[in-house]
């Protein structure tokens, strides 16, 4: 494949503007950031016109001036093939700062979709079904990503993380992100959704939290309804190698 111009997204943005990624040309569209596809060449355009969309509506400063971007077309086993739009930081080094934005995933909750690094590889770390509301969210983070900032909700994720392969689900479990100190997931064991509420102190649990039916695990509090008053068998400790994680890599 021919690899992409490494251009801000702001240059991106007038580019795009300018009209430059109209024409069907494989070229033109390897110029305008696809790296890998399935569809046939002449339909990228049309799907650039689509995922281009969202990468037109960011206006965050950090994002906009030190990031570039590229598009994949997915061809997953099961399903039609899909399109995302990846944000690399122009320095090279990812450091928790890389983000991806799917649309139309057939695997996915909703139709549009955000995983970012931090957050992790196996969930989205926010979904919706409406583009205005993936703008609004991916301009909201750009200044934890400017920051290098960790926002609480990925240590309620974590703890939610441990909680579920206590309860023998696997490393590689997906921990849906459901409002704030909500979680959940979908078992492996018995294919049950489970809500998970995380909070780090008892004293400001969410609503609906049981204070005497939860667990302590990494420095939070979490209880999940569906397995109320079911003991938590102690964590074991293996030597097994992390999995691989779901993103591929470029």
């Amino acid at each position: 494949m021919i690899r992409a111009d490494e251009i801000p997204v702001r240059q991106w943005q007038e580019k795009f503007r300018a009209g430059a990624f109209l024409a069907q040309d494989k070229y033109t569209q390897c110029a305008a950031g696809w790296y890998d596809w399935f569809c046939q060449d002449h339909a990228l355009a049309g799907r650039l016109k689509k995922i281009g969309k969202v990468v037109m509506g960011i206006t965050d400063p950090f994002i906009l001036d030190n990031y570039y971007v590229w598009f994949k077309n997915n061809c997953p086993l099961n399903g039609p093939l899909y399109d995302d739009a990846r944000f690399e930081p122009l320095s090279g080094i990812r450091d928790g700062k890389y983000f991806v934005i799917s649309l139309d995933s057939s695997h996915e909750r909703k139709k549009w979709t955000l995983t970012t690094e931090r957050y992790g590889f196996y969930a989205p770390e926010f979904d919706c079904r409406d583009i205005r509301d993936m703008i609004r969210y991916v301009n909201s983070i750009g200044p934890e990503l400017q920051k290098g900032a960790v926002p609480s909700f990925i240590a309620e994720k974590d703890a939610v993380s441990a909680y579920a392969r206590q309860r023998g689900e696997p490393t590689d479990i997906g921990i849906y992100r459901d409002g704030k100190h909500c979680y959940s997931y979908i078992s492996r064991r018995d294919r049950r959704r489970r809500t998970v509420l995380a909070a780090a102190s008892l004293e400001n649990a969410p609503a609906g939290f049981v204070s005497e039916q939860a667990h302590s695990i990494n420095g939070m509090y979490v209880y999940c309804p569906e397995d109320a008053g079911i003991p938590l068998p102690a964590p074991q400790v293996t030597a097994d190698k992390a999995p691989k994680r779901k993103e591929v890599e470029r």
